[in-house]
């Protein structure tokens, strides 16, 4: 029996022995045949083609492909490999070769040169068959953005302008829930005093945006809020809406006489402030958006208000400001509420012990604006 004998088993060995030494003359002909690329009709992929050349180029061999490399170029290239890896072997070869392969490659794709100036050619002047001339150089560096513009020129006049006139930004705002912030516009007034009076009795803290003014009796008063603790802002010395409000340019005006004029008489330098009539209005409403830009560029904070006690109207009495505060301030009692009030108005006065009443029997405590309180402010509108 054949199978299972010694003479099968002899026969298999020599089988199996001859096979191994079958491929391994097999392998050593196919890559003896592409080391001095002889495979007919063969193109091979970069990293060989890279590998033969490297190795010839080693033993001072004759490199010539049969095939001329700017065909191997573009066929590989056709055949999807990436431009990086076609002319890392291309580069291999001699510059003939390589120029005929780049005059075809930049004709076909015209947007590449960058490519073959990072893979390393260039500064090379390359001639067509026709005699025309291209010349490949490593494009300069184009300038940095900072080098087209500048920003001297670039920005408004008007940021030149009162150059002392900034603030220090904020770096977070907090938001304090539950707090109540009493706000008095226009003062001061011969009613500032008596508001001061009540908040001190009561051991409240508030927020006067002053709009300043020329007196000695005025000056003492804003210095009186600031030294008893309560916060200075800036209003509008002013209060001319149209003429304020007709540039960038008169708001700032308007804005550094009350800032000069508050800071002398107080020794504080406001970081906040109220636009006359709120941020937006009929008045405002071309340059509003441009001014809020520049002031907060300045580093300056404003604050709107969500409850009004509406003293300055026409026909105000005590049950009118009473009740406009407290039904404003109830929409608020789980958020917090900045309250408008005026310190020019007699009627103001009666009111604020009954409004410190009212607002903590609600659970407001008070407090007074600083420059890192998350402002209320009004919607801004296109």
């Amino acid at each position: 029996m054949y199978f299972g004998s010694v003479k099968f088993f002899k026969h298999l060995i020599y089988t199996v022995f001859f096979l191994i030494i079958g491929a391994i003359v097999l392998v050593a002909l196919w890559f003896g045949l592409g080391y001095f690329n002889l495979l007919p009709d063969f193109i091979p992929p970069p990293a060989i083609v890279l590998k033969w050349q490297e190795k010839a180029l080693e033993k001072d061999i004759p490199t010539e492909p049969e095939v001329p490399l700017a065909e191997i170029m573009e066929e590989l290239h056709a055949q999807g490999y990436t431009a990086d890896s076609v002319l890392d072997a291309a580069l291999i070869d001699d510059p003939e070769a390589v120029r005929d392969f780049v005059v075809s490659y930049i004709k076909s794709e015209p947007d590449t040169a960058k490519l073959l100036i990072d893979a390393g050619i260039e500064d090379m002047e390359i001639f067509t068959p026709d005699g025309g001339e291209i010349s490949i150089t490593a494009p300069e560096e184009p300038p940095a953005v900072d080098e087209l513009i500048d920003p001297e020129e670039s920005a408004p006049a008007y940021q030149k302008l009162y150059p002392d006139l900034y603030a220090d930004p904020p770096t977070e705002f907090v938001i304090d829930t539950g707090a109540a912030y009493l706000t008095f516009d226009d003062g001061p007034t011969e009613h500032t005093e008596s508001i001061l009076y009540i908040l001190e009795d009561y051991g409240v803290k508030a927020t006067f945006f002053f709009s300043g003014g020329e007196s000695e009796e005025a000056k003492r008063i804003m210095k009186r809020a600031a030294d008893e603790g309560h916060t200075i802002g800036i209003h509008s010395l002013s209060h001319n809406y149209t003429e304020v409000y007709s540039s960038v340019e008169s708001f700032l005006e308007d804005f550094n006489n009350t800032y000069q004029n508050v800071y002398e008489a107080t020794g504080v330098k406001p970081q906040i402030f109220r636009f006359p009539g709120g941020s937006v209005n009929n008045y405002n409403r071309f340059v509003y958006k441009e001014i809020i830009a520049e002031m907060t560029r300045r580093g300056f904070v404003y604050y709107d208000w969500n409850v009004s006690g509406s003293d300055a109207v026409d026909g105000a009495t005590w049950t009118t400001i009473y009740n406009n505060v407290r039904d404003g301030a109830k929409a608020h009692v789980n958020d917090r509420a900045i309250i408008l009030l005026h310190d020019s108005k007699s009627r103001t006065v009666t009111v604020v012990e009954d409004v410190i009443d009212a607002l903590r029997d609600m659970g407001y405590h008070f407090e007074a604006l600083t420059h890192d309180i998350m402002p209320i402010t009004f919607a801004y509108v296109s």
